[in-house]
C-alpha cells in the first residue's frame, strides 16, 4: 500500500535567488537545484478559488453574481461561469499568464534554460543528473499539454531562442493538435526509464515526479488528442496557419483510440506497481461505529480529502483549500464561520445515478416524471443520510451513495468528526427563517451545497472555524480507469476489460456492475452492448466520478457536448420555509455556449504583435 503518492511540496516555493547571471546558477548541484525547483513552481494551483476557473466554469458549482456576494472569489472568475469570457483580456490566460492565469509559455521557457544548461554543473553525479532531466521534461511535457487542452493548437517551444535570434524568427506560428501530442509522448518516452516508481526519501524529496505521474500524463494528453474535439472535427476545417496548414486533422483516425487505450494501460500498470488502488475508508481507532451506509460515504468523499490517500498518483500542495471549504460548506451550528455560497447547481445533479445504479430516467422503479413535486417523508431505515420523518422531495430519494456523500442539503445529515455517533449526526436546516438559512450571506441559492470538497475533520465550535487543509489530488487512479475504459470502447466496441474498469470504480461506489444493472433496471438494458450506449454510461461514470472537482469542465469540451455545457443553473424556491413551496424548481442562469467555447481565445494584442498567429474560431 502506498503511504502517500507523489505530490508537490513545499520545494514548490523554493526560486533562485542572489543568482546574478544563469553561469552561476549551474556551476554548483545547490543552485541548480534550485532551478530544479523553479520549474516546478509553474504547476498551476488546483485547489484554489481564486485561480481554479473551473470549478465554477463547469457549471457544477454556481456562486451569487456579482462577486461582492463571495468573499474572496475574484469577479473574473465569477464572470467566466457566466459566460464573460473575452478577447481584450481574457480569463485565466494560460497564454499570457495574466488575469489569474499561470504562465506556461513562461514555464516552458524555465524548463527549456533548465535543460540546456544541467550539463553545466560539475558537482552532480550522472544518475541523478539524468533524473532532474527527466523530471523536467515530464513538467515540459504537462505545461504544453495544459496549453493544448486550452486553448488547441499551440506553438511548440522545443528550445528557447537566442538573445540574437531576429524578428521573424520570433514571430512563430501554432502547430497541428497532433503534433504537439505527438511532442508531449515523447518528452515522456524520453524520460520513464531514468523516473523513480516511488519516491525512497519522501521526507525530502516527497513531491517530485515519478514514472506513474509521467505515464499518466501521457495517457491524458493521448486521450485528449483521439476525442471529437480534435479527431476528425469538422467544425475545425477552417481552423489553419496563414500558410493555409491545417491545424486540427479531418478525419477521425481509430488509431488515437487505439494510442490512447495502450497508453492508459501503461499508466495503470505502473500506478498499480507503485502501490496506487482505489480508496476505500480506513476507520481511526477512535471513532464511534458507524453504519454500512456512512461507511459507503466515507469512501467516496474521503478519496477527495484524505491527504495522500492511496488513490492520489499526483497531488498538488500548492494551493491551500481552506478558502475553498469555507466556499462549500454550508453554515451550521458547528460551522458557523463559512461562506456557504459556492451551491451545487441541482440541474447538474441530475447526473447522479438511482440507488439501482442507472440514470434516473432510464430506472424502471424510480419515478422520474414527478421528481420535482412529489414530497416523501423519510424513512427511520435512511437515518444515516436523511433525517428521519422528515419530508423532502422525491427527487432527493433513493439515489446513489455518491449523492449522498458528495451533496449537503434540506434534511441531509453532514457526518464529520465532531458529531460522528450515529444517534448525534448533524443534519442541515436550509428553509428561509431556519437558525442556518435566513440571509443570503451564509446560503446556497439553489439548496445544495458540493459537501465532497469538505474535509470530515474539518471543525467549529460555533465560534470559530478550522479547515482540515488537505492537498489537492490533480490525478486520481480512478480517472485512468475510466479513461482506459473510453478508449477501449472507442477503439474496440464495448468488451469484458471495458466493463471491468468502470466496475471497480462503480463497487466503490457501491453499485453493481454495468451489464447486472442495465439488465434489471433500465428501460434500455441493452444499452451497454453497443458502442454509443457504452459510450454513454462511460460519459455519465466520469461526471458523476468528478463532479465538483473541476475535471468535467475538460471532459465536457473534448467530448464536444454542449448540451452538457449549457444546462440551466437551476435550484429550489430557497426563501420559502415549508416544503410545498420550498420545493418548487426554479432556473437561474441559462448558459449559452457554442462551440466556440471549446476552446479559449487567444488575447487579440498577441494577434497584433505576432501577425503569424490566427484566433481561434468565432472568437
Amino acid at each position: 500500500m502506498v503511504t502517500c503518492s507523489c505530490s508537490c511540496s513545499k520545494f514548490l516555493d523554493i526560486v533562485p535567488d542572489n543568482v546574478a547571471t544563469l553561469d552561476q546558477a549551474f556551476q554548483l548541484r545547490a543552485t541548480a537545484k534550485k532551478y530544479l525547483f523553479t520549474c516546478y513552481s509553474y504547476l498551476p494551483p488546483l485547489a484554489s478559488v481564486t485561480q481554479n476557473y473551473t470549478f465554477l466554469g463547469s457549471r457544477e458549482i454556481a456562486t451569487p453574481y456579482p462577486g461582492s456576494q463571495a468573499p474572496g472569489v475574484p469577479t473574473s472568475i465569477m464572470e467566466l461561469g457566466y459566460d464573460y469570457q473575452n478577447l481584450v483580456d481574457p480569463i485565466n490566460n494560460y497564454w499570457d499568464g495574466t488575469n489569474g492565469g499561470v504562465a506556461m509559455f513562461t514555464a516552458i521557457r524555465t524548463c527549456n534554460i533548465f535543460l540546456e544548461n544541467i550539463d553545466k554543473v560539475p558537482d552532480i553525479q550522472d544518475v541523478e543528473r539524468k533524473r532532474w532531466i527527466a523530471e523536467v521534461k515530464v513538467l515540459k511535457a504537462y505545461y504544453h499539454y495544459l496549453l493544448v487542452r486550452m486553448y488547441g493548437p499551440i506553438p511548440i517551444i522545443k528550445t528557447n531562442l537566442p538573445v540574437s535570434a531576429d524578428v521573424d524568427a520570433v514571430k512563430v506560428k501554432r502547430e497541428p493538435v497532433d503534433v504537439a501530442i505527438s511532442y508531449i509522448a515523447q518528452l515522456i518516452d524520453e524520460s520513464g526509464k531514468d523516473l523513480p516508481l516511488v519516491i525512497a526519501n519522501q521526507r525530502e524529496e516527497l513531491g517530485r515526479i515519478t514514472r506513474p505521474i509521467a505515464l499518466a500524463i501521457k495517457a491524458y494528453a493521448l486521450v485528449l488528442g483521439a476525442s471529437p474535439l480534435f479527431n476528425g472535427n469538422a467544425d475545425y476545417a477552417s481552423l489553419k496557419n496563414k500558410d493555409g496548414q491545417a491545424l486540427t486533422s479531418s478525419g477521425a483516425e481509430n488509431s488515437k483510440w487505439s494510442n490512447a487505450a495502450a497508453a492508459c494501460s501503461d499508466a495503470i500498470t505502473s500506478a498499480q506497481e507503485a502501490g496506487f488502488q482505489l480508496y476505500y475508508f480506513t476507520k481511526p481507532f477512535d471513532l464511534n461505529a458507524i453504519s454500512d451506509t456512512t461507511k459507503k460515504c466515507m469512501d467516496i468523499r474521503c478519496a477527495i480529502t484524505e491527504e495522500w490517500n492511496q488513490e492520489a498518483i499526483w497531488t498538488f500542495t500548492n494551493g491551500t483549500t481552506s478558502e475553498l471549504q469555507r466556499e462549500c460548506a454550508p453554515r451550521n451550528d458547528v460551522y458557523s464561520y463559512t461562506y456557504a455560497l459556492w451551491a451545487a447547481n441541482m440541474n447538474a445533479c441530475e447526473i447522479f445515478y438511482t440507488k439501482n445504479g442507472v440514470p434516473i430516467e432510464e430506472d424502471i422503479n424510480w419515478d422520474y416524471a414527478n421528481r420535482y413535486t412529489a414530497l416523501k417523508t423519510i424513512p427511520a431505515s435512511m437515518r444515516s443520510i436523511l433525517k428521519p420523518n422528515y419530508t423532502t422531495s422525491s427527487f432527493n430519494m433513493d439515489r446513489e451513495y455518491r449523492f449522498y456523500a458528495d451533496l449537503a442539503f434540506d434534511g441531509a445529515s453532514y457526518f464529520m468528526k465532531q458529531r460522528p455517533s450515529e444517534d448525534n449526526l448533524l443534519y442541515i436546516n436550509t428553509m428561509w427563517g431556519s437558525s442556518s438559512a435566513n440571509s443570503l450571506s451564509r446560503y446556497s441559492f439553489t439548496g445544495y451545497w458540493p459537501k465532497k470538497l469538505v474535509s470530515w475533520k474539518t471543525s467549529g465550535d460555533g465560534g470559530s472555524y478550522t479547515a482540515d487543509a488537505y492537498a489537492w489530488p490533480a490525478i486520481r487512479l480512478s480517472a485512468l480507469y475510466l479513461m482506459y475504459a473510453e478508449a477501449l470502447n472507442e477503439s474496440e466496441g464495448p468488451s469484458a476489460k471495458a466493463y471491468q474498469y468502470i466496475d471497480e470504480v462503480r463497487k466503490r461506489a457501491g453499485l453493481s456492475g454495468v451489464v447486472e444493472s442495465w439488465t434489471k433496471y433500465s428501460r434500455n438494458a441493452a444499452k451497454p452492448a453497443t458502442k454509443e450506449g457504452l459510450r454513454s454510461i462511460i460519459q455519465q461514470e466520469t461526471m458523476i466520478e468528478f463532479i465538483f472537482e473541476g475535471e468535467n469542465y475538460w471532459n465536457m469540451r473534448r467530448w464536444k457536448r454542449l448540451d452538457l455545457m449549457n444546462r440551466p443553473i437551476t435550484g429550489w424556491d430557497v426563501s420559502q420555509n415549508n416544503p410545498n413551496t420550498f420545493y418548487r424548481v426554479r432556473t437561474i442562469y441559462k448558459p449559452h455556449n457554442t462551440y466556440r467555447d471549446f476552446l479559449a481565445p487567444i488575447k487579440e494584442n498577441n494577434l497584433y504583435v505576432n501577425p503569424n498567429l490566427v484566433q481561434n474560431p468565432l472568437w
